[in-house]
């Protein structure tokens, strides 16, 4: 560097292109790793604290009729339902029986009574029409919707089918365990130690 620009650089902020390209590279890439951050945070506590609920008997359900439950917050609407066709994240014999919040992850729409047994989804959402496909995780499949219904995950004991947690954010939350009381029924884990 020459004395003269040295010294114009002593008294005030120099920045070279090179230092320019360099600091706005690192906002890229702070801001794409932001999210990223963001979201592991949200599946790690997600997986901690949920509680066990009890939601039906096998035995009860029907290929192609869903039924309504709270979970994991009283406030929190889903349904669980049979599709007759193995899907993603299924239990049962026949890896069909799924849950998922009811509400539209893009503006919360009440999807409940919109789920289309020939076409294995739920939808269109009363607000924009967004549909989700239930044997592929609830992946949004058409309209305004950019991410998949939460999908509620369940485990078999016996003929019982319980609610564990809860893979994707609810609609109008910035956690699915907080801001309301716990679903009538569900039971939080003891802690072991």
């Amino acid at each position: 560097m020459s004395a003269e620009k040295e010294t114009a650089c002593d008294h005030a902020a120099c920045l070279t292109r090179r230092d320019a390209l360099l600091a706005g590279g690192g906002g890229i890439i702070a801001g794409m790793v932001a999210p990223i951050g963001a979201a592991s945070a949200q599946r790690a506590s997600e997986g901690v604290a949920y509680p066990r609920k009890r939601v039906v008997r096998i035995g009860e359900l029907h290929d192609g009729v869903p039924l309504a439950f709270t979970y994991p917050l009283q406030a929190q609407p889903n349904f669980i339902v049979k599709l007759g066709a193995p899907a993603q994240g299924g239990v049962g014999p026949d890896h069909d029986i799924v849950a998922f919040s009811s509400l539209c992850t893009h503006m919360g729409g009440n999807l409940r009574g919109r789920y289309r047994h020939d076409l294995k989804a739920v939808g269109p959402c009363p607000f924009h029409f967004s549909t989700f496909d239930l044997t592929r995780g609830g992946v949004a499949v058409h309209a305004s919707a950019t991410q998949s219904l939460p999908q509620v995950v369940l485990e078999i004991a016996g003929d019982d089918v319980f609610a564990v947690r809860v893979a994707g954010l609810i609609y109008g939350y910035r956690h699915n365990l907080k801001d309301g009381s716990l679903a009538e029924g569900a039971k939080t884990p003891t802690m072991r130690g």
